[in-house]
């Protein structure tokens, strides 16, 4: 287990690609628990509404927007390893996401606190697209940039979908 974190961690700074974590479906399925909890931890702190429903659409929708990406593509053999390693990098993500979304309550009154909760929530999220956008390339044999367009392509069809199945968020 130390070693895949060492590894999930690499993916996250940029240094590695997923090419060295598993590819079973196993391990597909405890990233995807895993996820599962944290989501709902962060949905919970941040709009605390239906949160069953948003976790299970957050999972579907990102399975299907893989698996499609890279069936298109011919590279479905890669689709444990890319999963693994998104899901795995968001979860090393996460407790910088729960801090800032702590902060929400002490930023309504407090100017410096809501600048720097905003910043930071800012960064995480160029970062997080930054790392999906580099997993995507590692996946598809393409350049950073592809990557990241696709990446932030996600991050905008998802936003939207949960629009349009949740409405939007107050």
């Amino acid at each position: 287990m130390t070693g895949l974190l060492s590894s999930l961690t690499q993916i996250a700074l940029l240094r590695k690609d997923p090419g060295n974590l598993p590819s079973s479906a196993a391990s597909v399925a405890f990233f995807v628990l895993l996820f599962a909890a944290t989501d709902l931890v962060v949905i919970w702190l941040d709009v605390n509404d239906r949160l069953l429903a948003r976790t299970i659409l957050d999972i579907a929708f990102a399975l299907s927007f893989v698996g499609l990406l890279l069936t298109l593509t011919g590279r479905m053999h890669r689709f444990a390893q890319t999963v693994i390693a998104i899901f795995g990098t968001d979860l090393l993500l996460t407790p910088a996401v729960v801090a800032l979304l702590l902060l929400r309550s002490p930023a309504k009154s407090n100017y410096a606190v809501a600048l720097f909760s905003t910043a930071g929530t800012v960064l995480v999220v160029v970062w997080y697209l930054l790392i999906v956008g580099h997993i995507l390339r590692s996946a598809l044999d393409t350049g950073l940039v592809t990557g990241f367009a696709i990446a932030v392509t996600w991050w905008f069809a998802a936003h939207a979908l949960s629009i349009v199945f949740f409405g939007v968020p107050s």
